[in-house]
């Protein structure tokens, strides 16, 4: 017999000892024995703690974008050649001040053709009035001399306009933010030369949902983080009267002073209108549920030791937790065990750090159960092998 046979026999052997052992000493732990239909169950053992309200302000939070007060784009109001920047981007400037200036051309002499225009036409006009008081001349005559001289003025003053508008000015004080041309590009008239924006205050523009536009109004005080890290306060200064069609949400605006001009515009920021005071209590989010309804709340124990769910609504959520409100002023909030048990159930409640929880005998776990810690899940006992077919078939 060769040495390679020999080993697998003894292994055959040995497979065949060791499934004989399960079916004579059977299973080192006994199984649990089965909860009958009819058995009373014990009150099932929860963690609660003691809270206790506390006024929280109840706020109305948004995203929003941030938006100058005023912005205006400057335009050349006379064609020509740009002579010159007087106020380069990035410049501020206040109200008044030369951004930039387009050469004058001929229109110096063009004023001198005009005045003296004006000058010939009021003396022909001052000579018929004197003809007129002679009764030489008619009164036809004395309107077309009239007439020319107002023409000839209008013309002049035309001239002078164009001249006065070659200096483009600011309207406001504010922030030269981008200059469409260069020194030396013809403009003409009505083309962009400059942007002046005005960043204080700023304006944070928000949409609110409809069903919560009762609760803005106009002067309301409201708190303003920008995405830079900066905070401010503000007050509401605009409440749209339509909704939009398409999101139905009320378009807001908060105005925040912004005098050094550290803030710039076009950045986003959060908003916080703060609305009313209500009690509300503060705990981990994770102890939040689901009712049957889909309807967001947590599970208490009343004085008599059964399960009460409450609906409740998030006033703040911060890193730590979050505030809600529509609870009692005290209860005795499950903190351990709120997923083995449900509504109208009566429990075994014991204070927070003091209970061991045990799986009851034939008890099964919701699978939606929220995580409980080191608590045992029930462990099905090992299957044991099929038999293995004598030795010698294995030949």
């Amino acid at each position: 017999m060769s040495k390679s046979t020999l080993i697998a026999a003894a292994v055959a052997v040995a497979l065949v000892a060791w499934i004989a052992s399960g079916y004579l000493l059977g299973d080192a732990e006994p199984r649990p024995e089965p909860v009958a239909p009819g058995a009373a169950r014990e009150p099932f053992p929860v963690e609660v703690r003691r809270s206790r309200a506390e006024p929280v302000t109840r706020a109305l939070l948004n995203q929003g974008e941030v938006l100058p007060d005023r912005t205006v784009t400057l335009r050349a109001e006379v064609a020509g050649r740009l002579a010159e920047i007087a106020a380069p981007e990035g410049t501020r400037v206040e109200e008044g001040a030369v951004v930039a200036r387009i050469d004058a051309g001929d229109l110096p002499a063009r004023r001198d053709e005009a005045q003296a225009l004006v000058d010939q036409a009021q003396a022909d006009y001052d000579a018929f009035l004197e003809l007129e008081d002679r009764g030489v001349t008619t009164q036809a005559q004395l309107r077309e001399r009239f007439t020319a001289l107002q023409s000839a003025r209008a013309s002049l003053e035309r001239i002078a306009r164009e001249i006065e508008n070659l200096t483009i000015e600011a309207p406001f004080a504010g922030i030269v933010n981008e200059v469409a041309i260069d020194e030396g590009e013809f403009v003409t008239v009505n083309a962009p030369v400059a942007t002046l924006i005005d960043n204080d205050p700023l304006v944070v523009a928000i949409d609110v949902p409809q069903q919560s536009i009762g609760d803005v109004a106009v002067d309301r005080p409201a708190q303003v983080r920008f995405v830079t890290g900066e905070t401010a306060e503000g007050v509401v200064s605009y409440v749209s009267a339509a909704a939009d069609r398409e999101t139905r949400t009320f378009r807001v605006e908060i105005r925040v002073p912004n005098p050094d001009g550290s803030v710039p515009s076009g950045i986003s920021a959060e908003t916080r209108i703060p609305i009313e005071q209500v009690p509300a209590h503060f705990f981990s989010p994770a102890l939040l549920s689901l009712s049957s309804e889909g309807r967001l709340g947590v599970k208490t124990v009343g004085e008599e030791g059964v399960v009460a769910f409450h609906v409740v609504d998030i006033v703040q959520a911060r890193a730590q937790g979050v505030y809600v409100s529509g609870l009692p002023d005290e209860i005795a909030l499950i903190t351990v065990g709120q997923g083995f048990v449900v509504e109208g159930e009566r429990v075994r409640a014991v204070a927070a750090q003091e209970i061991d929880l045990v799986e009851q005998p034939g008890a099964s776990l919701p699978q939606d159960a929220l995580p409980l810690g080191d608590v045992p899940t029930p462990q099905a006992p090992p299957l044991a092998p099929e038999p293995a077919p004598p030795a010698e078939a294995a030949r």
